[in-house]
């Protein structure tokens, strides 16, 4: 009876912990009320896969002005009148009051084609960031002009052009010469359907070549890709995400792949690359389910980067735990992510410190593609606490996801701090319907510092740079990346919470350039920009 008892204690304490903890934030919709009035098209149609799967979005500075800006990728319409109006892709600039600004038609970045994903980066190290968009189709390439405009390249201009179904993007610099290079994963061969069938899923067709295009530094790029062994062996990528997840300084590449295996390419350097997943170089990450999206980061803070990756409604989404020796530990059940996404089909997704604890907690979108009669096509999103000992809770309801009232058809994520108060906020885009922004109130309550990065030797943005930020017995490291999620970006700036720490003891910064810069003793609660130093 005792041993009972003191059980319930425990069961209630950790309860309460729990609650009490996730009760300090609180996620509100905004969108109506910041001016985002994006609706997107095409919906959820099983005969038309543009549809089915698109798209994503991306937080970015795009003018300059301290501010988070928001790019969103729209669908399009099967037969469109010969009047019809086309749903455009849409710039918003942000106010810096909590609303934000249609700029698109401004800006010259409205395209009406079938949208997938978008990621920017400053690949001339002008100071200003550039856009790429992929599309069922011919992907798109604007030049950032630095007034508030861009030029649109052909999809042939410079070397960059691409015409398949594009998805995913990876900006990096992976031959770590100063310029960012470009990844896109490409999906399905779409131009041969399947015959006989009124209804198509991607296992009824051929996968696509990946590509890989690297920055000559004159403003053009070259396709490398069958020379770096990075095609992707056509398997129907969505996800892609790059990571330094070995630590020995250049960029790696993981592909979430639709109904085939997943592919963790290791840079070996020189612009060689290898695929982990075959027989002879395992790294136990290539699980054949059906990938979308994919977050890296430490949510076990101890240095190195693990992996997260969504996946189809029967299929868990799997945790990786980086074992620090090249290999990777499913996790999946015992950290208690297994239960959270079954039964929903999971697409975008962050490591994020939600709550400015000292530990990344898990956020995933979710969808119906294929729902049963009985079901609707929208599904709850989830955001799952990190407790600071491997493993984590559903804590959706408490922190208000639950409020909103019919359910989103969850496609691409991306995280920012689009109000510039010290926690961040989640972006969804819904297929077929009005996105949606999450502010996050509360989450500011404890401790936190970003830290922009700017590089000189290295390119502009500092892509690729691993910072590590020291608080008393606090140790966090998190890498700047530029596409991932799914079809998305998350914000270029790196967000650590410091839970009650008063100050940083020591930030370290190992820039892609293979300088190490440290700075000590620095002010929590602000938004940090360092320059690359080479002093």
């Amino acid at each position: 009876m005792q041993n009972r008892l003191r059980t319930a204690i425990v069961v209630l304490n950790l309860l309460f912990t729990l609650n009490s903890h996730a009760s300090d934030i609180q996620f509100v919709d905004v969108t109506e009320q910041a001016g985002i009035h994006f609706e997107h098209a095409g919906g959820i149609d099983l005969r038309v896969l543009p549809a089915l799967v698109g798209s994503g979005a991306a937080w970015c500075d795009y003018n300059n002005d301290g501010r988070l800006d928001l790019y969103i990728v729209n669908g399009s319409l099967v037969r469109p009148a010969a009047d019809a109006v086309l749903p455009k892709n849409t710039l918003y600039r942000n106010n810096g009051d909590g609303t934000f600004t249609d700029v698109t038609d401004a800006a010259g970045v409205g395209d009406t084609g079938w949208g997938m994903g978008c990621a920017f980066a400053d690949y001339d190290n002008d100071g200003d960031s550039d856009l790429y968009v992929t599309n069922y189709k011919a992907n798109l390439f604007y030049r950032n002009n630095g007034d508030g405009t861009f030029k649109r390249f052909s999809s042939g201009a410079g070397g960059i052009g691409d015409n398949g179904f594009g998805a995913g993007i990876a900006w990096g610099d992976y031959d770590s010469d100063g310029y960012l290079d470009l990844y896109i994963g490409n999906y399905i061969e779409y131009t041969k359907v399947p015959q006989g069938d009124e209804v198509f899923f991607p296992y009824d067709f051929f996968g696509q070549a990946n590509v890989l295009y690297v920055n000559k530094g004159d403003g053009g790029f070259i396709d490398i890709t069958n020379a770096a062994k990075v095609n992707g062996g056509f398997h129907l990528t969505l996800g892609v995400a790059a990571a330094d997840y070995d630590a020995d300084g250049d960029l790696d590449l993981y592909l979430a792949n639709d109904t085939d295996q997943n592919i963790l390419y290791r840079n070996d350097g020189e612009l060689t690359f290898t695929n982990t997943n075959r027989p002879d170089a395992r790294s136990h990450t290539g699980d054949i389910r059906s990938g979308m999206g994919v977050a890296w980061g430490d949510y076990d803070i101890d240095s190195d980067l693990d992996l997260f990756v969504t996946n189809w409604l029967d299929e868990n989404n799997v945790l990786y735990r980086n074992n620090g020796d090249g290999t990777f530990a499913d996790v999946s059940s015992q950290s208690g992510i297994f239960e959270a996404g079954l039964g929903k089909t999971c697409w975008g997704t962050a490591l994020f410190d939600a709550d400015n604890d000292g530990d990344l907690d898990i956020f995933f979108a979710a969808g119906h593609i294929d729902p049963a009669s009985w079901e609707a096509h929208g599904q709850p999103d989830v955001l799952l606490e990190n407790n600071g000992d491997g493993t984590f809770a559903d804590i959706s309801e408490a922190v208000g996801l639950r409020k909103f009232g019919s359910y989103g058809v969850g496609r691409g994520v991306a995280v920012g701090d689009y109000d510039v108060d010290g926690d961040l906020d989640i972006f969804i885009v819904n297929s077929g319907s009005k996105p949606m922004l999450l502010r996050n109130d509360g989450g500011n309550r404890q401790q936190w510092l970003q830290i922009r990065t700017v590089g000189t030797v290295s390119n502009r943005d500092g892509i690729g740079a691993l910072v590590k930020v020291s608080a008393g017995d606090l140790h966090q490291i998190q890498q700047v990346t530029a596409g991932d999620s799914y079809l998305s970006q998350n914000s270029l700036d790196v967000e650590f919470g410091l839970a009650h720490h008063k100050v940083v003891d020591k930030i370290v910064i190992q820039w892609p350039s293979g300088i190490v810069q440290t700075l000590t003793d620095v002010k929590v609660n602000q938004r940090l920009i360092v320059v690359e130093s080479t002093e």
